[in-house]
């Protein structure tokens, strides 16, 4: 079944559940990967395309702590968004 476009209504969604813990960082990095990687989608809104990005790497582990985005960091894209 084929994606449809992110919107930024989306993005916000999948921010508020990672800062509320009612989403995984591992669902939402991949769905953010599952979308960067088909080449049937072409994101046109640079925003999005950022935060796309940068939510595929949500699940990183830092050196010096366990992720290297924290919810600081979420917040942070939010405002962004909004």
């Amino acid at each position: 079944m084929a994606q449809s476009m992110p919107t930024r209504d989306d993005l916000i969604g999948r921010l508020q559940r990672l800062c509320a813990a009612q989403e995984s960082r591992v669902d939402v990095a991949a769905w953010a990967m599952s979308i960067i990687d088909d080449d049937s989608l072409r994101v046109t809104d640079q925003l999005v395309w950022n935060i796309l990005k940068r939510l595929a790497g949500v699940d990183v582990p830092a050196p010096d702590r366990e992720f290297l985005f924290t919810n600081t960091d979420f917040e942070e894209w939010l405002s962004e968004l909004l």
